[in-house]
């Protein structure tokens, strides 16, 4: 039997690296979900899915209410389509680590937990919330949201780059190891947190200063 499973923000960085390896397998059908589909499609895909990877997010919109609308808003239409049609789907969401800090993109991260939490407290559903730390890897977007990304595009361009404060330290995960993780939950093969919150094995710290040379 094909295990059906959702991926929102598909064309994002960790979505495309995801739906790159769940095509690999046989006994998925995957459905994908981005900016160019509508509710009624959103609607369709979580009545089908068996398992739903909610990817999808903004972190540097033009509009600081886009925060509420692509982080919590569309969250909170995930839970209800499921509660009208009874269905229990588990769901991973990817957080941040910025949730537990008081600006706007991290308090859209909290109330996306708190509404899958609250999900769970209901239903009893499987729900599993990774609070990513900086993610670095192929096909991520220099000048956005990585600056790996970005330090490798500047200087593979011979452009400067900027070092706001050299002994920063930052903490990184990569992709592959995002990916492994996130399919060993598909697959049931991941201990079960009291806290519904869980972290990628392998983290790396690095300073500002070191990452650039």
């Amino acid at each position: 039997m094909m295990t059906k499973v959702l991926v929102t923000g598909s064309s994002g960085f960790v979505g495309k690296n995801l739906c790159e390896n769940l095509r690999l397998d046989s006994e998925i059908e995957l459905l994908t979900y981005d900016r160019t589909n509508n509710h009624n499609d959103l609607v369709d895909m979580v009545k089908q899915a068996n398992f739903i990877y909610h990817l999808a997010g903004v972190n540097r919109p033009n509009d600081e209410k886009d925060f509420t609308k692509y982080n919590v808003n569309l969250t909170n239409d995930i839970v209800s389509i499921l509660q009208k049609h009874n269905k229990k789907t588990p769901i991973l969401l990817t957080s941040s680590i910025q949730a537990l800090l008081d600006n706007p993109y991290g308090k859209s991260k909290m109330q996306a937990e708190n509404i899958l939490t609250q999900w769970h407290e209901l239903t009893g559903s499987n729900i599993y919330i990774y609070r990513l730390p900086g993610v670095f890897g192929k096909w991520c977007r220099p000048n956005y949201n990585s600056v790996v990304a970005t330090f490798c595009n500047n200087i593979a361009k011979g452009l400067p780059i900027e070092i706001s404060n050299k002994d920063h330290e930052l903490s990184l995960v990569y992709i592959d190891d995002v990916i492994k993780e996130f399919i060993k939950v598909l697959k049931n093969n991941v201990d079960k947190s009291k806290s519904n919150l869980y972290e990628i094995p392998t983290i790396y710290s690095i300073t500002l200063g070191k990452l650039a040379e």
